[in-house]
């Protein structure tokens, strides 16, 4: 078995995981156990995403469960929802904070992608509002959601995404 599904196992078997599984679906949503995002950071540190299946879309709403594993220590360090709306968790816009140093990518690229991606999501979000008159709420929540998982991608580099293919996320939308 490889190094990464040693990983994505022991984050699945992980307290923290589990416990945010079951405060997702008391809510009515599903999460897939197969991860989006995989990306090996700085410090022995492993970002692993997990993808929910919104059927409504709404201020609210979980996205994804994102963890950040420790490899050096074999831990799960947190395991938390990702929700829909304009904003973002406090501790990824900042930073700078003591708590917020696990950046998606090396060096000033990290807080530069955050910034960009805490603006993507409120950018998206305004988009949201609009299309949900105009598309209605199906088509303006599928439209949401893969520009979450494109600005992810982007925030953490590029080409983390599995279980995608390209042509899902590359091409170009109407």
């Amino acid at each position: 078995m490889s190094e990464q599904q040693q990983i994505i196992d022991a984050v699945l078997e992980s307290e923290c995981f589990k416990a945010e599984v079951r405060y997702a679906e008391r809510g009515g949503y599903a999460i897939d156990r197969e991860p989006r995002l995989y990306k090996v950071l700085e410090d022995d540190l492993v970002r692993v995403v997990f993808p929910a299946q919104p059927a409504y879309m709404e201020e609210g709403t979980v996205l994804a469960i994102t963890c950040l594993y420790d490899r050096a220590n074999g831990y799960n360090i947190y395991g938390h929802t990702i929700t829909a709306g304009p904003g973002v968790n406090s501790l990824l816009k900042s930073v700078f904070a003591p708590l917020g140093g696990a950046h998606p990518q090396s060096g000033n690229a990290g807080p530069k992608a955050v910034l960009k991606f805490v603006e993507l999501k409120r950018a998206l979000w305004n988009r949201f509002l609009i299309e949900d008159l105009d598309l209605g709420n199906r088509a303006a929540g599928e439209r949401f959601v893969r520009g979450f998982w494109r600005g992810l991608d982007r925030m953490f580099g590029g080409q983390v995404l599995m279980g995608v293919s390209k042509d899902w996320f590359w091409k170009e939308e109407a």
